[in-house]
């Protein structure tokens, strides 16, 4: 059994999105994602690391005004993601596709592995 996975960040949410079941779709933490999927700890510490830096970007305050520091970190943190989802599809035989949508920023289907 094959799974197609969607990573991406959500405040207080987790990155992982994929079936365990026919017409049943969850999101999943770094660490049941990598035991489903068979992911390493080095991925997993990576994804983590990825989605943290996502997470430390809220303006609990007023939250509308969450962002980057700068432009440049945004695109890094952009980047970084793509990579890691390359990681993910390379890493675990049970993966069929990654599709990567980074903060939902990436249409769905547009950077797929």
């Amino acid at each position: 059994m094959t799974v197609a996975v969607i990573l991406l960040a959500g405040f207080n949410e987790p990155p992982f999105y994929y079936y365990v079941e026919e017409g049943r779709r969850l999101n999943w933490s770094t660490e049941e994602a990598a035991e489903y999927l068979g992911l390493s700890a080095q991925l997993v510490s990576a994804l983590d690391a990825w989605d943290d830096e996502y997470q430390d970007t809220l303006d609990r305050e007023y939250p509308p005004d969450s962002a980057f520091p700068t432009p440049e970190a945004y695109r890094h943190w952009i980047e970084s993601g793509k990579a890691l989802a390359a990681r993910v599809k390379n890493e675990s035989s049970t993966v069929s596709s990654v599709d990567y949508q980074a903060d939902g920023s990436i249409a769905s289907g547009t950077c797929v592995f």
